[in-house]
């Protein structure tokens, strides 16, 4: 029921771009470019990335919209209603150019088509549900702006982790902690400052379901579980924008955050 009440909620929400089109991305939809001159416009590569707005609603001052773009053609955007005391909705599935415009494709039962034309700026603007610009007085406010902020303040930092073999990268608030990850060698993760937690151990085989990918471990300083799960997430502090939602429990405390893989993964 809770699941009928919030796919239905997020419907209302988005019913002015959602398109009423039957295709389904579990048929022959292919998530490559359909035609040569849509390049010219929408580069691929151009679009891998998280984009970020704040869109109309109907009863509230606004809908924190983010739009991740992932470089296998898969998506999650996320809603955050301003005001309102309701849970943000995740949807996901593939991404594609079509006749020159982007359009997301929602996971069987999850949603229809949406679509977004790119703005000379360098901005997606969203199109609504027949695929044209809106043509109202809010249309500035389906626009959406590369999040800069995934580019980290201090690029040193992110290359001495580098050279130490460190593939991903997670942080967290309240208490602080940090998690780093080398795939070849360990996984360490420490609270700060004090360190009252601080846990390394090796690499375990990983298991893998759906977009969420679990480690399990136990060292002599005790048990780790990590989940990393490909989504948006909001550093609660300093707002930036993440690609991926992680969540630890070390020795029986849990603790959340976001997380980025320092090369392409």
């Amino acid at each position: 029921m809770r699941r009928k009440y919030r796919v239905g909620l997020w419907l209302g929400a988005m019913l002015f771009y959602m398109a009423s089109c039957t295709t389904s991305p579990g048929g022959d939809v292919s998530t490559e470019p359909t035609d040569v001159g849509a390049a010219k416009t929408l580069a691929p590569t151009a679009l891998v990335g998280t984009w970020r707005g704040v869109i109309p609603c109907a009863d509230c001052p606004g809908i924190n919209y983010s739009l991740s773009l992932s470089e296998n053609n898969t998506f999650a955007e996320t809603l955050m209603y301003q005001d309102r005391d309701v849970q943000p909705y995740t949807r996901t599935g593939t991404w594609r150019i079509a006749d020159s415009t982007l359009e997301l494709l929602g996971d069987s039962g999850n949603g229809g088509i949406s679509r977004f034309s790119l703005a000379p700026q360098g901005e997606l603007n969203m199109l609504d549900p027949e695929g044209k610009p809106f043509a109202t007085s809010l249309a500035p406010m389906y626009r959406l702006r590369r999040d800069t902020a995934l580019i980290e303040d201090n690029a040193a930092l992110w290359d001495k982790r580098r050279e130490r073999g460190i593939d991903f990268v997670a942080t967290g608030n309240e208490p602080g902690w940090v998690l780093e990850i080398d795939l070849e060698d360990s996984i360490r993760f420490r609270t700060l400052p004090s360190e009252s937690i601080h846990i390394v151990t090796a690499v375990p085989a990983p298991a893998e379901k759906g977009n969420t990918t679990t480690y399990s471990a136990t060292s002599a300083a005790g048990e780790l579980q990590v989940e990393i799960l490909e989504q948006p997430c909001e550093d609660t502090m300093s707002g930036k924008i993440s690609s991926y939602l992680v969540r630890v429990k070390a020795n029986s405390m849990a603790f959340s955050g976001c997380g980025t893989y320092l090369n392409s993964k």
